[in-house]
């Protein structure tokens, strides 16, 4: 962290000492690895404590993206991160207000606390939910049942509420232009463009020429927007909704409790774009064998029961007929993301992309490893199963 930062971070954390009233307040601040899984901030993590005042447990994001590659590929990461805590989610917790939800149905975040918004110097401070026994998902390993239930309730609940601020307020979430989508398609498909090769290359001998035809077509402008865009029934999409930004919590009677972070991708986009990104970004053969029918089942059942929690009827606002529809036209998206997202997944911590260091989006490609071999096969398997690929 540099002088200039290191300034406006203490500034920042000793405003909120005062604010909460923490008098003879001491602050100390450590640096946090995210072991390779986040690549756009720093991380750290502070301690505010003060006489007779249990220690206030905080969590920075500092942006770490230069200059050069946000003016080249126009990335809002910072912006939308802080427009989702400062007033999406105050709308969202109006909704769930005026609609009297249950606290064990509501979504749950971390409390936000402060953020600086001047360009290349944002932060963000939130509450540390580690101290409260949250912790990350180990991005090498497959998800299991219970873990992809809850997470696909999360996702319910999160795509419920943005159908209800979107009739709510109709205006607002039509012209919240951070919230538009094109940016997103155009960085994300020059990624998977220059993923390509590397995923032709390690495709298995007898499916390549499907793979070389796959990729083809889907990364046609046209094609490659498809799966971006509202198609039926507009949601406000997480956008990288995936274990490594996800946390769990073990309750005491055996169940888990997942809340979903790094809100920096967020668009306007259809409800399956973040369901089959979460499913093959996490996953592995084994499961998707077992449980991919389920997990799709479970999220349509948890969306109706989030619906009808917020006084809305499911059949009117995203009918079966619908939900089927968009997820026939979404799934060749699984397979097309993974080409570029299994190449950070899978790469270990030392072989991760510096944020720091990049200049353009090339510098974010890692050499294929073994795993990634493995698990972007096994999903090319899976796509012929279904007669996709």
């Amino acid at each position: 962290m540099d002088e200039d930062n290191s300034k406006i971070l203490n500034k920042m954390l000793v405003n909120i000492a005062k604010e909460n009233e923490y008098y003879e307040s001491k602050i100390s601040i450590k640096s946090v690895s995210s072991g390779g899984a986040n690549y756009s901030s720093y991380l750290h993590n502070a301690t505010v404590s003060a006489p007779g005042k249990d220690d206030l447990k905080l969590f920075v994001k500092q942006a770490a993206l230069s200059e050069k590659i946000r003016s080249s590929t126009g990335i809002l990461y910072y912006e939308i991160e802080n427009f989702f805590y400062k007033k999406l989610l105050k709308n969202y917790e109006a909704i769930e207000e005026r609609n009297m939800v249950s606290s064990e149905h509501r979504i749950v975040t971390p409390k936000f606390y402060a953020s600086n918004e001047e360009r290349c110097k944002e932060v963000l401070i939130l509450e540390d939910m580690t101290s409260k026994g949250y912790q990350t998902f180990d991005r090498f390993e497959s998800i299991d049942w219970k873990y992809a239930s809850k997470s696909v309730q999360n996702l319910a609940k999160l795509h419920a509420l943005s159908i209800a601020w979107s009739l709510d307020d109709p205006e607002n979430f039509k012209h919240t232009t951070n919230l538009d989508s094109n940016a997103y398609i155009s960085i994300r498909l020059e990624l998977v463009k220059n993923a390509m090769t590397s995923a032709i290359e390690v495709t298995r001998l007898e499916n390549k020429k499907k793979m070389e035809k796959f990729c083809k077509e889907v990364t046609k402008d046209d094609m490659f927007r498809y799966f971006f865009n509202p198609i039926r029934r507009p949601v406000i999409a997480h956008g990288d909704y995936r274990p490594s930004n996800l946390l769990h919590k073990k309750l005491d009677n055996g169940e888990i409790e997942i809340i979903s972070v790094d809100y920096q991708t967020l668009f306007k986009s259809n409800p399956i774009f973040d369901l089959i990104y979460f499913i093959f970004a996490g996953s592995d053969k084994n499961f998707r064998k077992n449980h991919l029918k389920e997990t799709v089942e479970h999220y349509y059942k948890e969306l109706r029961a989030a619906l009808e929690i917020l006084n809305l009827d499911p059949d009117d606002i995203y009918p079966r007929e619908d939900f089927d529809y968009e997820l026939k036209k979404v799934m060749p998206f699984g397979l097309l993301i993974n080409t570029f997202l299994l190449l950070i997944i899978t790469a270990p911590e030392e072989d991760a992309p510096k944020a720091d260091k990049a200049n353009e989006l090339n510098d974010f490609l890692v050499t294929p490893n073994n795993l990634y071999k493995e698990r972007l096969n096994d999903i090319i398997d899976d796509y012929i199963d279904m007669g996709v690929l």
